[in-house]
């Protein structure tokens, strides 16, 4: 691939990645009701052929440069993904479309798929949110299910195509991750803290629910980590000003951002939660996001802000690789960092005037530390799954064994494969947290508890955000001064929370 064919390909790659944020946002914001990523891979089809994989590899090894080869690493990875996603783009769009016109039926009310988790996370009674769980658990297996296995299964076949051993072993490589070593360290967190876990989530189920950790189910985890009794605090109407004052602390005015567009308009179609949709980073970033109030929806307001700020602050003078490729356990790290706000006390006591917020940061930390485990456990039950030869349905024990050990509550198998993000996402949200961690760790012993009304710490953050993913997540904490990545900085968080 000569430099003038190189050029062209980056220029059409961030023309597509643009095009096809612009569809998942035109459908997820309510928009337009089908997602129809089909066509946008159509409008592209030099740019994820088998030959462009295997020539972007060849071109990788051949380069020495430090900068040139870790472009090209980005690429490579970029271009295995769109080759997978483009096999596989009609399936994805049946799944995305099945999933977004699936209702259930509870008690002759008729619910969407997609809205049913809110529907059970609101839900006070214990019985009627295990109808809804077994609803949304039959309505996965009948029409989400056999389209996920198709999907995997030639995802399967297409990294053998590539010459690869398996999935996983495709992914190590154009990710530069060692997934093993990965899962090894946080085997290591899931035994360091299960002690620490049992105990706090056991008096959380008592103190929220009036039952035991033995007694909960996976019915009632939705209601109880939606926890309505802080909505007194969590108001739909506070969401959008929280984070519009929080973003002034930081001398950032969400409103005169020209190339932020919030969405807050309510439409049928549109998704409950919140999301992120960078079309064209830094110039034309979307948050969006349906206000309904709850502890919950503050936290994915704010997850969701994070990325939006650090899209926005990227340098546009960077090249395509690294405004919208590289490591995005970086950006998912800048991510935490807002949505973690929720577990401080002085963001709750200035902004939300809570001060009287010991149970919910407790609760909150609890709920972290629940999440962790989860992600930690998936992590080791997807390395077991994508070197699985055969009928994927042999995983579904593992699945719920690993997720139930981890998370010490009964995790249905029918979720093997909706539980599974594409590319081994979970490892980036894994090392997403243990970056988080250290940086949070940083901010507070450099500027305080209140950091986020500190100058110097808002430019740091936007020194930071200005490299968008240039670096890996490694390399920016190495960056920092802050060591190896790892997960001695949650423990730190955990334990200064909940106790050792």
């Amino acid at each position: 691939m000569s430099v003038p064919d190189l050029e062209t390909y980056r220029r059409r790659a961030e023309e597509f990645v643009g095009a096809l944020d612009s569809e998942y946002y035109e459908h997820f914001s309510g928009r337009k009701p089908v997602c129809d990523t089909t066509a946008v891979y159509d409008r592209y089809p030099e740019l994820f052929t088998r030959e462009a994989v295997v020539e972007l590899d060849a071109l990788y090894h051949r380069t020495a440069e430090e900068d040139a080869k870790r472009r090209l690493a980005y690429l490579s990875a970029f271009t295995v993904d769109g080759f997978m996603g483009e096999q596989t783009k009609h399936l994805v769009d049946e799944i995305a479309n099945t999933e977004g016109s699936t209702t259930i039926e509870v008690d002759g009310e008729t619910i969407g798929l997609r809205q049913a988790g809110v529907v059970q996370g609101n839900e006070a009674g214990a019985a009627r949110r295990a109808r809804i769980q077994g609803a949304r658990l039959a309505a996965t297996e009948e029409h989400l299910n056999p389209l996920l296995e198709r999907h995997w299964r030639r995802c399967h076949d297409l990294a053998a195509d590539l010459g690869y051993p398996n999935y996983m072993e495709l992914y190590s490589e154009v990710k530069g991750l060692d997934y093993g070593l990965l899962r090894a360290e946080l085997e290591g967190f899931l035994r360091d803290t299960a002690g620490l876990y049992e105990r706090v989530m056991d008096r959380l189920a008592r103190q929220r629910l009036g039952i035991t950790l033995a007694q909960l189910t996976y019915a009632d985890l939705p209601y109880l980590w939606r926890a309505p009794g802080f909505d007194d605090v969590f108001t739909a109407d506070g969401l959008v000003p929280a984070l519009r004052h929080t973003l002034a602390g930081m001398h950032i005015d969400l409103d005169s951002q020209a190339n932020v567009h919030l969405d807050t308009e309510v439409r049928e179609l549109k998704s409950p939660r919140a999301f992120c949709a960078p079309v064209r980073v830094p110039d034309e970033i979307y948050l969006v996001v349906l206000p309904h109030g709850g502890q919950d929806d503050y936290a994915a307001l704010l997850h969701e802000a994070g990325h939006t700020q650090h899209f926005a602050h990227t340098s546009r003078d960077l090249p395509f690789e690294y405004r919208h490729l590289g490591d995005n356990a970086v950006t998912e790290a800048f991510a935490f960092i807002f949505d973690h706000l929720v577990v401080n006390r002085r963001w709750l006591a200035h902004y939300l005037q809570f001060t009287e917020a010991d149970d919910f940061v407790r609760f909150a930390s609890v709920n972290d530390l629940y999440f962790m485990r989860r992600y930690a456990a998936k992590l080791a039950y997807e390395t077991e799954l994508h070197t699985h030869a055969g009928e994927l349905r042999g995983v579904a024990a593992e699945y719920s064994r690993r997720l139930s050990e981890a998370t010490m509550v009964d995790v249905p198998e029918a979720m093997y494969l909706a539980d599974v993000d594409d590319g081994f996402y979970c490892a980036s949200y894994l090392r997403a947290g243990m970056l988080e961690g250290a940086l949070r760790m940083m901010l507070q012993d450099r500027h305080g508890m209140d950091w986020f009304r500190n100058d110097a710490a808002g430019a740091w953050l936007k020194e930071l955000w200005s490299y968008g993913q240039h670096f890996t997540a490694e390399k920016l904490l190495l960056k920092q001064g802050g060591g190896r990545l790892d997960t001695d900085p949650l423990r730190h968080h955990f334990e200064r929370a909940l106790g050792r």
